[in-house]
């Protein structure tokens, strides 16, 4: 069954990935963003976490968590995974929030290697493999499979799975690089790369439509994998707000909003204790002072990290209309990545999420990190670049002090979005690789 609009046929596309859409966190706003022109009733996900979708223009989830596969193997039964209705999603979150889950206790212990590897044998049991989940994607009959392929080895499985019993046409998007050496003594490491790497070139290869995120990933994924991708970066909407004013001229308000792993909080304290610094030595009548957003949830170590007192604050999570108001009433947004080798190897080749909202606001941008990252290659000619970690003081000391900077800069970014990020264009092509696969 097809659905016809200005004469375009537009398949039925199933979204595999980790995380559900969503309004808030970065993945899962990319991921919504990407299908905005298709039929919302064309589209459809079916995803690997306890979390629930808080974006409802997509009507039609299916769900299986580790905690799903684990409370299978346990019970002995063949319950696994639950169909998510957008009109039931209320329901099923009063519900949620009465159950003990062991979400939590997976989520701990994914940074160890060979808990990772136990993982996979869980999901190995293919618990996953319900009637009802086949029921589900018989009824839905896809036409085109979107895997947002990520280091889980089992999603690679499923995908495979889907695609024999629905003849669907697949398309993979990277965004994260899991794959490439690392400088690690680990034999764990090596194990669960060398599996996810095999996994993925096998799905690669077999693509119909190959997407990365960008031009430094494209270029060693063509060697690795001898398949070219095209790009898409984040499609966000602009979020500038010409009605939401700065009034406070008595202090500079810096803003981060995004993930803190890979030790980019490690590079924010380091900024705070910099502008510690400036507020003592030139701070006068005008104070800079930096507040720090994420949906993260932190140890004791993270906070005493990020709130400085004098200097920078840990403010937790934001819903969409707090994140635009947010971003909108400060000063100078921040990006920072880490400097130490293992984060770099981590987050070489990818372009973070938020990275177009920033440049949406036409807003000076504070970036912070090693050169050869994607993203400080990507802002290069539009946000204040700081590359060398033992020369950040004095280059932050002009940002502050220079307004004639800050204009600058403000239009620099608008450009950069007009040119590269804007939804119409980058959207307009992905849709257009997309049907033609379809066609």
């Amino acid at each position: 069954m097809l659905m016809e609009n200005n004469n375009i046929k537009y398949p039925r596309i199933l979204v595999i990935s980790n995380n559900p859409f969503s309004n808030i966190t970065n993945n899962g706003k990319t991921l919504a963003s990407f299908f905005t022109e298709f039929p919302s009733e064309n589209i459809y996900q079916l995803y690997f976490s306890s979390e629930l979708p808080d974006n409802t223009h997509y009507k039609n989830y299916f769900k299986i968590s580790d905690d799903d596969i684990i409370k299978s193997i346990l019970k002995r039964n063949d319950i696994c995974g639950e169909i998510i209705d957008y009109k039931t999603l209320k329901q099923i979150k009063i519900n949620q929030n009465n159950k003990n889950s062991f979400d939590t206790f997976i989520k701990s212990i994914k940074k160890y290697n060979i808990l990772r590897i136990i993982r996979e044998m869980l999901w190995l049991s293919k618990r996953w493999n319900t009637e009802l989940l086949s029921q589900w994607v018989k009824e839905i009959s896809p036409e085109i499979i979107f895997l947002c392929a990520g280091d889980s080895g089992f999603a690679y499985d499923i995908t495979k799975y889907i695609q024999e019993i629905s003849g669907a046409k697949l398309v993979v998007y990277i965004t994260d690089d899991y794959v490439l050496p690392r400088k690690t003594l680990s034999p764990f490491w090596w194990i669960r790369r060398n599996y996810i790497l095999n996994k993925m070139k096998y799905t690669v290869q077999r693509s119909d439509l190959f997407i990365t995120i960008s031009q430094k990933m494209r270029v060693e994924y063509r060697k690795l994998f001898g398949k070219d991708s095209i790009l898409a970066m984040n499609m966000t909407e602009s979020m500038k707000d010409d009605t939401i004013t700065v009034d406070n001229k008595t202090i500079l308000t810096l803003v981060y909003a995004g993930g803190l792993h890979y030790n980019r909080y490690k590079t924010l304290n380091l900024l705070a204790k910099l502008l510690k610094r400036y507020n003592h030595e030139f701070g006068g009548n005008r104070k800079a002072y930096l507040k720090i957003y994420s949906s993260q949830k932190l140890n004791r170590k993270m906070l005493k990290y990020l709130n400085i007192e004098g200097a920078s604050e840990f403010c937790g999570k934001l819903n969409s209309k707090q994140l635009k108001e947010t971003l909108n009433s400060c000063d100078i947004l921040v990006h920072v990545e880490s400097f130490d080798k293992k984060s770099i190897e981590a987050t070489r080749l990818s372009i973070s999420t938020k990275i177009p909202e920033y440049l949406s606001l036409g807003k000076p941008i504070l970036a912070i990190g090693p050169e050869q990252i994607a993203s400080m290659e990507f802002l290069e000619d539009s946000a204040f670049c700081i590359t060398d970690q033992h020369n950040i003081y004095f280059k932050l000391i002009r940002l502050l002090n220079d307004t004639k900077l800050h204009n600058e800069l403000s239009k620099k970014a608008l450009v950069k979005f007009n040119s590269n990020s804007l939804k119409e264009k980058t959207i307009g092509k992905l849709m257009k690789s997309i049907l033609d696969i379809y066609k």
